[in-house]
């Protein structure tokens, strides 16, 4: 930005603090609330990282692989046609990517639609890609990176009231969370 700043509008500039901070909001949540149970069902892991001996980065990049908060990338237009994995595509056609599906591709190796912090390949779509990846991914990271170790720390001993196939989901929204989460000390 300071090499590039006279190259974007106070108004682009307004925009792209929008999207980090307010939209960021939902997507930050639901990854909390989403990951902690993921985490709460991976006990050896939870327990990891109240003592400090996880790789936090390996685990906040797989839960975001594994769960793909958002669900759908904004829409694309072809602008020329293409055929992408033997699906033709014409110029001026609608693309959508279903970010979740992207992310537990086989190419994952074993078991894609697993948890699994020590996979060996970390990459995902989870904040899209190239010119139109998320502006506010590195503070999201950062957010995540913080706040599970925090949360296992805090409250090392915490279960799930429900299993996470019970829990009440967001019904629609292209954001994958919960309406709430309930925990309850182990014991």
């Amino acid at each position: 930005m300071r090499d590039h700043g006279d190259e974007i509008s106070d108004y682009d500039l307004g925009g792209l603090a929008d999207g980090a901070f307010t939209g960021g909001m939902e997507t930050s949540a639901g990854m909390l609330a989403l990951g902690s149970a993921v985490l709460l069902d991976h006990p050896e892991t939870w327990k990891q990282l109240a003592a400090g001996e996880a790789d936090v980065d390996a685990v906040v990049e797989e839960l975001l692989r594994y769960l793909s908060v958002v669900q759908v990338a904004f829409p694309r237009f072809a602008t020329k046609d293409v055929e992408v994995a033997g699906q033709q595509v014409r110029k001026g056609d609608v693309v959508l990517v279903h970010l979740p599906a992207v992310d537990r591709d086989p190419s994952f190796g074993a078991c894609p639609h697993a948890f699994d912090p020590d996979r060996e390949d970390k990459s995902h779509l989870a904040f899209g890609h190239g010119i139109h990846r998320c502006v506010g991914a590195e503070l999201a990271r950062m957010e995540l990176r913080k706040a599970y170790p925090a949360l296992a720390r805090r409250f090392p001993d915490l279960a799930l009231v429900r299993d996470t196939d019970d829990l009440d989901y967001f019904g629609s929204s292209i954001v994958y969370g919960v309406e709430r989460l309930l925990v309850r000390p182990l014991g």
